[in-house]
């Protein structure tokens, strides 16, 4: 592979490792592959053969995946291999940082341009291994002061909305919720934000926990620019997700995707939200349709039904 721009000059390890190494990744297969292959320690180079192969799959799977342990974690657990590690193996070794995507969450209309807004859950949890894991790149912005400089560039959006008069059911949990605020905003500051044309479903934990903007959509609410469902999963005894309030709100969704043309938007976390939604929408809502899955498929072919999920 070329060499990238970043190391086309003489760097001290410190730098490599501090600004272009992921030292927070989680292992591949690959990795023990490689240290298999410089090992001198027999016990260490028949495991890293084992979790390497097909066959050591699922071991690798509950050692390395499913605790999220990092390649330094694992380099620890296998000293005596690391310690052959050179420079050329290093570079096989450690997997590169990648740039990290944030839809934008503010229209450029408000601030005539100048101001730009994400919405970034900082992430921070406990492993099963009960090691605690910060994101790289939530916990870095998260660590910045005002003024400090932030490189970036602006990638096209994958939504493509439909004309302003025709409705739109916009499902975007947690931080899903980045592009519909935007568009929300752009309409609002337009004066053709519409509560019979705009349907936003929210979900969070806790009403009172991570309702993002919670001023800013309930005053949206209040003034009609929108109709507002929100799901708070963990405010009750029993689980509340967004696509419990698109099944309850079945009949109304019906009616605005078959007699008035609605398209369907789904943001947010891609691990199992945008699956369920689409089985809600197809098993409760499109439930009279005949051959709802075709319908929906449809739906997906002509962009009716649109997703950006990560």
């Amino acid at each position: 592979m070329p060499v990238p721009p970043f190391l086309k000059q003489p760097l001290p390890m410190y730098v490599v490792a501090e600004q272009y190494w992921d030292l927070k990744a989680y292992p591949t297969q690959y990795v023990f592959s490689l240290l298999a292959l410089i090992s001198d320690d027999r016990l260490e180079r028949d495991k890293c053969r084992e979790l390497s192969s097909a066959e050591g799959q699922e071991e690798w799977l509950t050692y390395c995946r499913r605790p999220k342990r990092t390649i330094l974690e694992v380099l620890h657990d296998f000293h005596k291999s690391a310690s052959k590690l050179t420079i050329e193996v290093l570079f096989e070794l450690f997997s590169t940082i990648k740039p990290r995507s944030f839809s934008i969450a503010s229209s450029c209309l408000p601030s005539q341009g100048r101001n730009i807004e994400l919405l970034v859950a900082v992430v921070k949890y406990q492993t099963k291994i009960k090691k605690h894991r910060l994101g790289l790149g939530s916990n870095w912005l998260k660590s910045l002061n005002i003024g400090d400089k932030v490189y970036g560039w602006i990638k096209k959006g994958v939504f493509r909305f439909p004309a302003a008069n025709i409705p739109l059911i916009l499902v975007g949990p947690g931080t899903g919720l980045a592009p519909f605020r935007n568009l929300i905003q752009e309409r609002v500051a337009l004066n053709i934000a519409d509560k019979h044309i705009l349907h936003l479903f929210f979900g969070c934990r806790y009403r009172d926990g991570d309702y993002h903007c919670r001023d800013e959509l309930e005053a949206w609410e209040r003034d009609r620019n929108v109709t507002l469902y929100c799901a708070f999963s963990r405010d009750q005894e029993n689980k509340i997700y967004v696509q419990h309030k698109i099944a309850e709100n079945r009949e109304q969704l019906h009616n605005l995707i078959i007699n008035q043309g609605a398209y369907v938007f789904i943001s947010g976390n891609s691990k199992n939200m945008p699956k369920n939604v689409r089985d809600t929408f197809v098993e409760d809502v499109l439930k009279s349709v005949d051959n709802a899955d075709g319908f929906m498929q449809s739906m997906i072919n002509t962009g009716r039904f649109q997703t950006e999920t990560w």
